[in-house]
């Protein structure tokens, strides 16, 4: 897990860092993450960047919170065009996260990432299904949802019923970038996982 160093340090030599990992995985000839070239490119020593990370898995997630951070203008643009429905909100996050694969230096970003994720498949599998919570910060967005068309309308049902889609979410993301799954046959799988969330299993 990332740790609260990492997120304490001054914003200059955070960014240095966040900068130093996506060049680790941009590079065309990574074919595992080497911390020497990141440390080095960062300028920090190797005891630092064990005081800001657990384990070069949490590079992973410095790379996903860096692509949500760049998603949040498309999804808040997102959510006013779909008059604030949570589920359709939802839906068009999926495409906003994985049309990354269609920018060619975040697919070379991803290329890389996806191998470094299937050199380590259990672990990276424990992490993203479990302690990955690099969309957490989506439930920002919670107090910005149309309420009207629920069945639950407090703040609290809201804020899980975004913790339930979230949670979607990172399956399906997970099956696309991790697995290998076809962006076209997730996507169908993930909206029809929203539709019975949506309609309910009971008569």
């Amino acid at each position: 897990m990332i740790k609260k160093t990492f997120y304490n340090l001054p914003q200059e030599k955070k960014q240095r860092i966040i900068d130093a990992v996506m060049s680790e995985f941009s590079s065309s000839e990574t074919g595992k993450v080497n911390i020497n070239r990141i440390i080095k490119a960062a300028n920090i020593s190797r005891g630092s960047f064990y005081q800001y990370f657990d384990d070069k898995v949490d590079l992973v997630e410095v790379l996903a919170k860096k692509f949500v951070e760049q998603s949040f203008d498309k999804l808040s643009k997102a959510q006013k065009s779909c008059d604030n429905d949570i589920f359709d909100t939802y839906e068009k996050l999926f495409d906003i996260i994985t049309n990354f694969t269609r920018d060619n230096h975040k697919k070379l970003i991803l290329k890389n990432l996806l191998k470094n994720l299937r050199a380590n498949d259990d672990l990276i599998s424990e992490y993203m299904l479990y302690r990955f919570d690099g969309l957490e910060s989506l439930h920002t967005f919670c107090n910005k949802f149309n309420t009207e068309n629920l069945r639950y309308k407090n703040d609290d049902d809201v804020k899980l019923l975004a913790q339930i889609l979230t949670q979607e979410l990172k399956n399906a993301l997970f099956n696309v970038f991790v697995i290998g799954t076809e962006i076209e046959d997730e996507k169908n799988s993930y909206l029809r996982k929203l539709e019975i969330i949506k309609f309910g299993a009971i008569l």
